[in-house]
């Protein structure tokens, strides 16, 4: 199916210089509207073992205060 739709020339213009000769505008729509998958690769290494160690006790410290308030709350609900 095929539906028209109105841009302003700059957009239009945008996603001009964003397609390559092979690529319909359908193509480069669908392209730059894709969640783009982030590739985790990147970052191995990225923290020595004490830096690690210490991200990984802040991120409990985090998520234990986290549970912690939700309780509360939780408790303070009548059902």
């Amino acid at each position: 199916m095929v539906k028209t739709i109105t841009i302003m020339d700059d957009a239009y213009n945008m996603l001009k210089k964003n397609k390559s000769k092979e690529e319909s505008f359908s193509d480069i729509i669908r392209k730059l509207t894709v969640k783009q998958k982030t590739d985790l690769t990147k970052w191995v290494g990225i923290l020595n073992k004490e830096e690690y160690k210490n991200l990984n006790k802040e991120i409990k410290s985090i998520r234990e205060e986290t549970s912690k308030d939700l309780e509360k709350r939780f408790k303070k609900i009548k059902w």
